[in-house]
């Protein structure tokens, strides 16, 4: 099986292990991360679909990191988990469909910041948690739909496609068609919304001190985002680019692609640590949450 191939190959590539091991311990911590930043939003007091998809994208972080990060890179470690066998078609559907619906629900939390700093007035009145809780419906069931239709139309197994007709036109298709919906189009889409924001920021001042702040702290996770997923799309790139012919290249391309995994679970793990840092009401929110769990403990 193509899973216990390179399993194997793993234990014999101690750089992939290491890589494998820290994004493990990066996912544990990551779930941890997310848990305080879903309730932390919710002792802020703007009650706004900014808000509500800051909850739903560490909702969505969380199922992406612990399914990639705690089951697929724990599997790989020690071989745990083996009900899970040779990554059936559900785990490559529920792992594709799982991050690219976190990577644009960080989208959808750019374009509605661009909507609170370009229309104001309109965002005040449209600006609902009902809203957004659409949206955020709306994201995850395109992004599982449109990789199941993929997975049901190539037979895809431990995410090697068994389509046997144009294996070759297949492979590029959906490399391509992977590529590009879980990197190109979100980073393109994230750059345009904060070459928005810093225009925004630096020429007009926001009567809303709350909003602005807001605004500083997604800007500042956002570029994070932007960073990480550049070195992601980069790793890919690579992949992409090489056919490995010998055993050396093979123990490269293992390495470059636990680097790449790395870098998609560190993406969806560390939100917290730059609102936290960013964000002093996202801070003093935690605060008031971590107070309020004590003292209703005494």
């Amino acid at each position: 099986m193509a899973n216990e191939t390179n399993t194997n190959e793993l234990k014999d590539n101690h750089l992939a292990r290491y890589v494998e091991l820290f994004g493990l311990i990066i996912a544990i911590i990551g779930v941890v991360l997310n848990f305080c930043s879903f309730h932390t939003a919710g002792y802020l007091k703007q009650r706004n679909s900014s808000i509500t998809l800051i909850k739903c994208l560490a909702l969505w972080d969380s199922i992406a990191i612990f399914h990639d990060g705690v089951v697929n890179l724990g599997e790989d470690l020690e071989g745990f988990l083996t009900f899970i066998g040779d990554h059936s078609p559900i785990f490559f559907w529920h792992s594709w469909g799982s991050t690219i619906t976190a990577i644009y629900h960080m989208n959808a939390l750019a374009i509605d910041r661009c909507l609170a700093i370009g229309a104001p007035i309109w965002f005040k009145q449209y600006s609902k948690p009902k809203l957004a809780y659409k949206v955020s419906f709306g994201i995850a069931f395109t992004a599982y739909s449109v990789v199941a239709i993929n997975v049901y139309l190539f037979d895809i197994v431990d995410g090697v496609c068994q389509f046997a007709a144009n294996p070759t036109l297949v492979y590029w298709y959906l490399r391509i068609m992977l590529f590009g919906t879980s990197s190109s189009v979100p980073f393109i889409g994230i750059c345009v919304c904060n070459i928005f924001f810093v225009y925004q920021l630096r020429n007009r001042k926001s009567d809303n001190d709350a909003e602005r702040r807001l605004t500083i702290m997604l800007v500042i996770s956002s570029m994070a985002f932007m960073g990480l997923l550049a070195a992601c799309m980069l790793c890919l790139f690579v992949l992409f680019t090489i056919t490995p012919t010998n055993v050396k290249e093979i123990a490269y391309v293992l390495v470059v692609e636990k680097f790449a995994e790395v870098f998609v679970i560190t993406n969806s793990s560390l939100n917290f640590v730059f609102y936290f840092v960013s964000g002093p009401m996202f801070r003093n929110a935690f605060i008031r949450m971590v107070k309020d769990i004590f003292c209703s403990k005494q």
